[in-house]
């Protein structure tokens, strides 16, 4: 997989899925959700901004070893803050501080000991099917987890493209947001059966 290639497909995804890349900064999950610190063109100039900047790390980490979950853990919020850079309100914190509507996702009490877990199970799956691990991490960390103040969507996706570049996989071609929420929402093997169907379709 070229870079060219990598770069164009990510952001094409993202655009594909992400509201707040098209400059909606919704606050819909939870009464307590502020919003974003800009909005409209501003925001949707950021956004894609700052995943592109991101991406420059995936692609440039795409051969990174981890030695520990702690390790892999600030690499992913580094990720996450590269995303949510001049975004989020002042002193706000990168991790999610409300619940939200959504009782599959984790209480924001519970957010440091899940993505902990979160990052030491990434790690013992690195060697494995990589497009299983793919779509495993895009259910966990943006469906069940949640944890981030803003870009969950975003930095999730940044988080399943490396998993894919490292093995030389190209990235799936989303359809529309509504069926990849569906199924991501949904998770297991029918999620997975999407995920592998949308990088199929990259190859042809």
């Amino acid at each position: 997989m070229t870079r060219e290639r990598f770069f164009t497909q990510a952001l094409t995804n993202l655009a594909a899925t992400s509201r707040t890349k098209k400059g909606v900064s919704d606050t819909s999950s939870s009464a307590d959700k502020p919003a974003l610190a800009t909005q409209g063109a501003a925001l949707a100039d950021r956004a894609t901004e700052n995943v592109s900047n991101a991406l420059e790390t995936v692609w440039a980490d795409r051969s990174r070893s981890f030695s520990s979950p702690i390790e892999m853990k600030q690499w992913v919020d580094g990720l996450a803050a590269q995303v949510s850079e001049g975004l989020l309100q002042a002193g706000q914190p990168l991790y999610r501080t409300w619940a939200t509507k959504f009782a599959m996702q984790t209480a924001p009490d519970e957010i440091e000991q899940e993505m902990q877990a979160f990052c030491a199970e990434l790690l013992a799956q690195l060697d494995s099917d990589p497009i299983a691990t793919a779509a495993w991490v895009e259910h966990e960390l943006d469906t069940r987890i949640h944890p981030f103040a803003d870009g969950c969507g975003r930095t999730t996706k940044l988080v399943s493209a490396w998993v894919l570049a490292r093995h030389d996989f190209p990235l799936p071609a989303f359809d529309t947001r509504e069926r990849y929420l569906e199924l991501a929402i949904a998770g297991g093997k029918a999620f997975e059966a999407y995920y592998r169907e949308r990088i199929a379709a990259q190859k042809l």
